[in-house]
């Protein structure tokens, strides 16, 4: 079994949200905050993640509202910079229920679109 998710988003867009408070808490951890808030280009970082969580749940073929808040998908990164998915674990049970077992993403930014892409297997 297989899925696949891509995602899209004008930064300007993200630019508009990311000093709503209430926003933060609702699609991000405090984890991705931190680490957006950490960088040069801050609200680049955040519609990728954002685009990352969103490529996430169009593969599992539930989208947004279907049962995975985004707040429980984190978006991390390896010390190469290589993003990676992490799990709440109520989360990680409906996916061990739908039968994947590996989640892969990947993240790509232009000046002015960031996008991300995800493959489940």
């Amino acid at each position: 079994m297989h899925g696949i998710g891509i995602d899209s988003l004008d930064i300007v867009r993200m630019q508009r949200l990311v000093d709503n408070e209430r926003f933060l808490l609702q699609y991000f951890t405090k984890y991705e905050v931190e680490y957006c808030n950490k960088t040069v280009n801050r609200t680049m970082r955040m519609a990728g993640i954002y685009c990352a969580k969103e490529a996430f749940v169009k593969a599992l073929g539930i989208g947004i509202g279907g049962g995975i808040p985004l707040n429980e998908i984190e978006v991390k990164h390896k010390k190469n910079g290589k993003p990676f998915i992490k799990l709440t674990d109520s989360a990680m049970r409906i996916v061990n229920i739908m039968g994947f077992k590996e989640i892969d993403i990947n993240i790509t930014h232009t000046h002015s679109v960031s996008t991300a892409v995800c493959l489940l297997s």
